[in-house]
């Protein structure tokens, strides 16, 4: 595959310089933020990948003949029904390009085991709508590439690969059933509906009865090409589908997480419970927009390359702790320890209360979820306060704690790691928390704690 760019015709350096989010180019200059880096990132990966999505400044790019674009991009594109297959080299090797037009004449070459390799000639979405929405849009964008000639700047002709943008849409009208539709102007691409009613999710939140579960493809039922070298005049290139409908979307919520046998996916599905799906891919990935406000979803589509946006995690300091490093590192005695940390225990307790009182509104299998996070907060919350007791009964052990607040404030302080001579190192409540909780099992050899292995995990942004 070549990763130099996307020549066209008689490229000039200019010509081949990747784009990136939003048709940005070079001449914009380079992005101002991380978010913007990983922007154009992604967009350069599917540029490269799949091709020019609609609008963009390459959506009439060209390739020279000898770059065939089902050679050029590696996923993206439906190949008609009765051709989803291909011969691919056996030895071709990453990176490797052409050296000119036609096929080569080393005998070598001609050698190479042939691989069998199979391309989609469908993709598409299922979702959920409200029991009385009739009408739904659907909207087909494709490339399509034909061999043209084009004027060279030493007055002679040049096969290329031009892409031209296409888009066809129609409207489906649910209560007549399965449905199976011609795109407009695609020469054999179809829309194929198929919608039944659906069910409660076993007492899911949201879900009501009356729903209908509905799943459109989009299919290339064009003619296989005749000719090899034609082929790829078969294909739809770029292929995205879209759905909208004049009323929201019903949100769809997986049940499978919260019956896993996996303590972990459990957890995973409480903690998400409140962000449902709108559709799910078939062949492909599957995205949406939600509308401002809490207004739902009336638009979804395909995304042959998955993303999502992560919120950051941002921690909650307990109100009254002490989490100067300096001042734990100075802490006279067991009254002055209870008056600095005593605040970290009763907070956490207090939160784990305000997340009892949401229980009940949980389905039943959420529920018993939630209930165990909560008896394992309160073993948590426990430790904490046994912690901040040993550190008032044991001498040795707040000597101890006050040489490590100080050692690691000290180190902070280091310019060696970024820190500045005018800093005042703090804890995050989470971090002296898993410090406290651990100090009664290393101060005694027999305590039951010791058995125990505690792992500290939070995504604060630092790697």
């Amino acid at each position: 595959m070549n990763t130099e760019g996307r020549p066209p015709v008689d490229a000039t350096p200019e010509d081949t310089r990747p784009a990136s989010a939003g048709g940005r180019t070079e001449a914009d200059g380079p992005p101002r933020d991380s978010v913007a880096v990983r922007a154009s990132l992604v967009e350069a990966l599917r540029l490269d990948l799949i091709g020019p999505p609609p609008g963009h400044r390459f959506a009439d790019e060209r390739l020279p003949e000898w770059e065939r674009p089902s050679k050029w991009y590696l996923t993206g594109f439906l190949v008609p029904t009765d051709d989803q297959t291909a011969d691919l080299g056996g030895d071709e090797e990453v990176g490797e390009t052409s050296t000119g037009e036609g096929d080569s004449e080393d005998p070598a070459a001609k050698e190479k085991a042939a691989k069998k390799t199979f391309f989609p000639s469908s993709i598409g979405l299922s979702f959920r709508v409200p029991g009385d929405l009739d009408t739904l849009e659907l909207v087909a964008r494709w490339g399509d590439y034909e061999l043209d000639d084009e004027d060279r700047d030493d007055g002679r002709k040049a096969r290329c690969w031009r892409r031209t943008e296409r888009e066809g849409a129609r409207s489906v009208s649910l209560s007549s059933g399965n449905a199976d539709l011609d795109v407009p102007d695609s020469d054999g691409l179809r829309f194929h509906v198929r919608s039944r009613p659906a069910s409660a999710d076993g007492g899911a939140p949201g879900a009501t009865g009356g729903e209908r579960s509905v799943s459109v493809f989009l299919a290339n039922r064009r003619e296989c090409a005749k000719d090899e070298k034609e082929r790829d005049l078969r294909f739809a290139f770029q292929a995205q589908l879209e759905v909208r409908a004049d009323t929201p979307f019903a949100p769809m919520h997986d049940l499978r997480g919260a019956n896993a046998d996996v303590p972990d996916e459990r957890v995973a599905d409480l903690h998400y419970a409140d962000a449902p799906e709108f559709a799910v891919g078939h062949g492909v990935s599957a995205a949406w927009d939600t509308e401002e406000g809490g207004g739902g979803c009336r638009r979804v589509r395909t995304e042959w390359i998955g993303s999502a946006e992560v919120e950051r995690v941002e921690t909650e300091d307990a109100t009254g702790a002490e989490r100067s490093m300096d001042a734990l590192g100075a802490l006279r005695d067991g009254p002055a320890v209870r008056a600095a940390l005593g605040p970290l225990a009763s907070g956490y307790r207090a939160w784990i209360e305000e997340q009892r009182a949401l229980v009940d509104s949980l389905p039943r299998t959420r529920r018993e979820t939630a209930e165990c996070l909560l008896r394992e907060a309160e073993v948590a919350a426990a430790r904490i306060e046994r912690g901040i007791e040993a550190l008032v009964d044991h001498s040795a052990l707040l000597d101890a704690f006050r040489a490590a607040n100080r050692a690691v404030a000290a180190a902070l302080r280091a310019p060696g790691v970024g820190g500045t001579a005018g800093n005042a190192p703090r804890w995050r409540s989470f971090q002296l928390a898993f410090l406290l909780l651990n100090l009664p099992a290393l101060n005694d050899g027999g305590h039951a704690d010791r058995d125990l292995v505690d792992l500290l995990f939070f995504p604060t942004g630092g790697g």
